[in-house]
């Protein structure tokens, strides 16, 4: 073999290699599913840890993704990896082996099996497994909706509606901004009959896990009604019952300043008691989304002078983060024009995005 040939070996070689390596690099790696959860019955699941907080474990597995598990049904968890342990209190701590009992629960930071004389923790101080980075202050949340509502036809009747509604909200550990808007505009004949939208802005600073102080501040407008801008504005402070996916359940009260500027009716402004309350749950694991919200003002001045507005429905995911959605919207204002009803009732149905 004279060095032609050996040079050209060499460079084969070497190309067969970097190949070798680059189709290694490329492919996708395979999941490792390390962790082992043993229940109650004596089952066995191996997977990953995905998190626990108010009283379900999500486990991911091979075969069935993540599935839902009661924590009253977990007798053992073994970590590859160190979970992250927040307890009652906030503080962190990390685990690799957990036992659950009656008594308590039975904690190792290693590959050592627990020391079973006596529980590390009550049941009651663990919190959360793997919490979410907002939970911890690393990080913050970032929930929404946005959904719609067209209509259009064409022959005996022209018809065109526009229906746009969204929700977001930005969570942090201590803090929290919500928005609320929604716009309809209908057209029957070439002539509107709808011209409304709202939009309603919210903070809360917590001070507690479960109690929160902020303020409000609030537009709408409603050209039928004769309402050409209402503004709110106030502080308020709420309470949080619950806060997860699963469920979340807020309501919060305070005094609010009220200015109304109608279009043929003499101006307004008030102060009025203003009160919130959101609520939503999903039924049947993640099937189905139930859904309620609630936003009040009553007249300090004139307690005949009453107004809200509530929205009641249900959620169906699709795919995609694609949702479908039915609701039932009731609005009520006690001092509305004497041109315009008092109570306006909406049924929709909806196609939206959620993130």
């Amino acid at each position: 073999m004279d060095a032609m040939q050996r040079s050209r070996l060499h460079v084969i070689s070497v190309l067969s290699a970097l190949f070798l390596l680059l189709t290694a690099a490329l492919l996708p790696g395979q999941q490792t599913w390390a962790d082992e959860l043993i229940m109650k019955d004596g089952s066995r699941l191996i997977g990953e840890v995905v998190k626990r907080e108010n009283g379900t474990l999500e486990f991911k597995t091979s075969y069935a993704g993540v599935i839902n598990i009661s924590w009253d049904e977990v007798a053992e968890l073994h970590a590859d990896e160190p979970m992250k342990l927040m307890l009652d209190d906030e503080s962190i701590r990390p685990a690799k082996h957990i036992k659950s009992s009656e008594e308590g629960l039975f904690i190792s930071d290693d590959d050592i099996e627990p020391d079973l004389s006596e529980p590390s923790l009550a049941q009651d101080e663990l919190a959360f497994i793997n919490p979410a980075p907002w939970r911890t202050g690393d990080g913050y949340k970032l929930d929404g909706h946005i959904n719609f509502a067209l209509e259009r036809d064409r022959g005996n009747t022209d018809k065109d509606e526009i229906d746009v509604d969204g929700d977001l909200l930005w969570r942090f550990k201590d803090d929290r901004f919500t928005m609320f808007g929604e716009l309809e505009r209908d057209r029957n004949n070439n002539k509107k009959t709808t011209d409304k939208w709202k939009l309603d802005n919210a903070y809360d600073h917590f001070f507690t896990k479960q109690w929160f102080a902020g303020a409000y501040l609030g537009f709408e407008h409603d050209q039928f009604a004769d309402l050409n801008l209402r503004t709110v504005v106030g502080p308020k402070v709420g309470y949080q019952w619950f806060e997860s996916k699963n469920m979340n359940l807020r309501g919060s009260v305070g005094p609010m300043y009220v200015d109304e500027d109608f279009d043929d009716d003499p101006d307004d402004d008030y102060i009025a008691l203003g009160w919130a309350i959101n609520f939503d749950k999903y039924l049947f694991s993640d099937i189905m989304q139930f859904y309620h919200r609630h936003v009040g003002l009553w007249s300090m001045d004139d307690t005949s002078d009453l107004v809200w507005n509530a929205w009641t429905g249900l959620r169906f995911p699709l795919i995609w983060r694609f949702v479908a959605s039915t609701e039932l919207q009731v609005e009520y204002d006690g001092g509305a024009a004497e041109s315009a009803d008092d109570t306006d009732t909406t049924f929709s149905l909806k196609i939206g995005y959620q993130w």
